[in-house]
C-alpha cells in the first residue's frame, strides 16, 4: 500500500504510450505522455527529469503489464534503478486494473466490465473485472474472435474495445 501525502512518480511504458506523472497529496503535480510505439528506453529517462525536482518521489508506481515485454522491462529497470539509488518502495501496478478502474468512474451505474487491449503477433489482452476491482477471469491473449467472445458484459474498455 502506498503512503498517503507523499510524493508518488508513476512510470507507464508497458503501452504504445510512454507516460510519467509526479503526484504530492493524491495532486498531480506534473506529466508528461507521448504515443510511440517503439523508442520507450530512449524517452523515459528524459521524460522523468524533466518534471520537478527531477521527479524524485518518496515511493514510485510503475506498470506490470500486460504490454510490450521490452515496455514493460524498460518501466521496471528505470523504476527499480531510481528506487534503489533514492531508497525508497517500487509498486507494481496492472494495465487492466488501471483501465477498468478509469471505465467504471466514467460507467458509475456499470456492475462489471471487460478490459480489451493491442497485445502482441495481432492478439488482444482480455480481463474481467467487478466493481470492487476484482478480476473475473484470467488475463488472456487471444486471437480477435476468441477475444470478442470472451467478452462478455455490456461495458467494454481499453485500445481494442
Amino acid at each position: 500500500m502506498l503512503p498517503d501525502r507523499e510524493t508518488l512518480l508513476v512510470i507507464d511504458t508497458a503501452t504504445e504510450a510512454c507516460s510519467v506523472a509526479l503526484f504530492h497529496d493524491s495532486e498531480l503535480i506534473a506529466s508528461d505522455h507521448a504515443v510511440m510505439g517503439r523508442g520507450h528506453a530512449e524517452r523515459l529517462v528524459p521524460m522523468i527529469a524533466a518534471l520537478p525536482d527531477r521527479g524524485r518521489a518518496k515511493a514510485i508506481l510503475v506498470n506490470c503489464g500486460p504490454g510490450s515485454f521490452t515496455g514493460v522491462r524498460v518501466g521496471l529497470a528505470a523504476a527499480r534503478a531510481l528506487g534503489l539509488a533514492w531508497g525508497v518502495p517500487v509498486t507494481g501496478y496492472s494495465t487492466h486494473a488501471l483501465v477498468a478502474a478509469m471505465a467504471f468512474e466514467a460507467h458509475p451505474d456499470a456492475k462489471a466490465l471487460d478490459v480489451a487491449m493491442t497485445g502482441g503477433h495481432g492478439e488482444y489482452f482480455v480481463q474481467s473485472f467487478a466493481r470492487d476491482g476484482a478480476a473475473l477471469s484470467a488475463l488472456g491473449s487471444l486471437p480477435p474472435e476468441a477475444a470478442s467472445a470472451a467478452c462478455v458484459h455490456d461495458l467494454v474498455a481499453g485500445s481494442m474495445a
